[in-house]
């Protein structure tokens, strides 16, 4: 998979995974205790690494 098509499905990935994240949250601090909340919020974070990774080949 070339880069950007590559930056592009991690893009959409990672915001699918931030407005489930948002509507698990709902404003509510206390969700942010819930191990589902956690689980998708470990996956956001290992996909935006991912995609920091990515931009870094870009650069160089």
């Amino acid at each position: 998979m070339t880069g950007t098509l590559r930056m592009k499905r991690l893009e959409a990935e990672i915001e699918i995974l931030r407005s489930k994240l948002h509507r698990m949250v709902n404003g509510n601090p206390a969700h942010l205790k819930d191990s589902r909340v956690l689980s998708v919020s470990q996956k956001l974070d290992l996909l935006i690494n991912e995609i920091q990774r990515e931009k870094m080949k870009l650069v160089k």
